[in-house]
């Protein structure tokens, strides 16, 4: 089951209290980014993300988050669930 828009958002959230980063928030689009990283996430179904070399572009919101986490978890990043 695909996550919702707010669920996305809430995830997005958390994953920015865990890299100590603010996280941009609208009714349209959220994200987050860093020094080496970047995720952003749009309303519409589709995002983008970035760590180091490593890039997703226009692909399903669902899609990047989960990319983006597993890239920060291989980065040695602890993320909270």
């Amino acid at each position: 089951m695909a996550l919702t828009w707010p669920q996305l958002r809430r995830r997005v959230a958390r994953l920015g209290a865990s890299l100590d980063v603010v996280v941009r928030s609208d009714p349209e689009v959220c994200g987050l980014s860093g020094d080496t990283f970047h995720i952003s996430m749009h309303h519409g179904g589709q995002g983008d993300c970035n760590v180091g070399e490593l890039h997703l572009i226009d692909c399903p919101n669902e899609l990047v988050l989960s990319e983006f986490e597993r890239w920060m978890r291989d980065a040695g990043h602890r993320l909270e669930p």
